[in-house]
């Protein structure tokens, strides 16, 4: 719901890019900004600092398997960002395996306070980058000054539009070594967060011993109370920032700074939710399925999204508006949550995770 917007609109700034004034378009770039924008990735990143927990068990001689699954996202990363999404996450995930590595029999007093500080961190950067835009904004208006606006053209944009498929690799890989650095730097810190939480309850045995009820439930009302209203003002501030007649570059800083630094309630918020649900109906098949499939899905996702907006496919970039884009990226996770579901009835792994174990035992030497 989030990534489609780069592969359908517009490669740098998504939904964005479109008409908000149209009601349809503003709806949709509303809804995935203040339901799923920053909070899946959460998700995502601390289940996979806690399978650091069955990957290494708790011995030293068992870290450079890790090491290796590491190396091997990054591999699967950088075909990816080439041949079909710039926005790939797999690399950070990657890297930052790699640095996780490093810390991960460092005590569970050290673990917190490398979060703390990366959280506070990145929340204070973004703070304070936010505020002054903001205030400077203010300051060259009183002069009767903006501040300069040369907005970068992607090459991708005319590739996805027009070129053959080898033309959209070579623009999306020079695309992604601009923007690259702004995703570590806005993605990163919080990704290697989520990585260390992970770490820090497996050591606990916290999901596989049983889930407290009280905590789940303490974990919806919080996301629900304090998580949807502040991710409603994030959205709110950056439509109406999009669609006034001055755009101000601080209230956008200012939304994204929001929407990002207080995610992790509404993600908790999420679990909280999912699991007080699946206790009902005693699971939720459709999304196990998912999970255990996420590596396949998630790559699978951009090759239907490649095939479906670039020029070599179907080309439909830039061609269809908000409403009609989401619909397409839920239908294709739901197609893809399907398959994985008969997949299970034959395999225990989707073929992408299969083939990360694969290479990470062979980089490992491992059986």
């Amino acid at each position: 719901m989030v990534n489609v917007q780069y592969f359908a609109t517009d490669t740098i700034s998504g939904f964005e890019g479109l008409d908000l004034t149209d009601t349809g378009n503003s709806a949709a770039t509303f809804i995935v900004m203040f339901l799923f924008q920053s909070k899946f990735y959460l998700l995502f990143s601390f289940l996979f600092g806690y399978s650091a927990h069955y990957v290494i068990k708790g011995e030293k001689s068992s870290r450079k398997r890790w090491i290796a699954r590491s190396v091997g996202l990054v591999f699967f990363g950088l075909v990816h960002l080439v041949f079909l999404f710039h926005g790939d996450i797999l690399f950070v995930y990657g890297v930052f395996g790699l640095l996780l590595a490093g810390l991960y029999f460092k005590k569970k007093s050290t673990l917190k306070i490398w979060a703390w500080l990366l959280y506070l961190g990145t929340a204070v950067l973004f703070s304070a980058a936010s505020l002054l835009t903001y205030v400077g904004e203010i300051f060259l208006a009183s002069k009767g000054k903006v501040l300069p606006d040369d907005e970068f053209v992607s090459g991708l944009d005319t590739a996805l539009a027009s070129g053959s498929f080898l033309e959209a690799a070579a623009a999306r890989f020079e695309l992604w070594l601009v923007v690259a650095p702004q995703g570590f730097l806005l993605q990163g810190p919080l990704v290697f967060v989520a990585f260390l939480v992970g770490v820090l309850v497996s050591r606990h045995d916290g999901l596989a011993s049983g889930v407290n009820e009280m905590r789940m439930k303490s974990y919806a009302f919080w996301g629900l109370v304090l998580g949807l209203p502040l991710q409603f003002v994030a959205a709110w501030i950056f439509i109406t920032n999009a669609q006034a007649e001055q755009y101000s570059l601080g209230l956008y800083l200012s939304s994204l700074t929001l929407n990002f630094i207080t995610a992790p309630i509404l993600s908790a918020g999420y679990v909280g939710v999912l699991w007080l649900i699946a206790q009902k109906l005693g699971g939720i098949g459709l999304l196990s399925a998912a999970g255990r499939h996420s590596l396949t899905i998630y790559i699978g996702q951009s090759v239907i999204f490649s095939v479906l907006f670039s020029a070599w496919g179907f080309g439909l970039f830039a061609e269809l508006g908000g409403v009609a884009i989401s619909l397409i990226a839920f239908g294709t996770w739901l197609a893809l949550s399907l398959l994985a579901v008969v997949n299970l009835r034959f395999r225990t792994k989707g073929p992408l995770e299969a083939a990360l174990t694969g290479i990470s035992r062979l980089l490992s030497g491992s059986k």
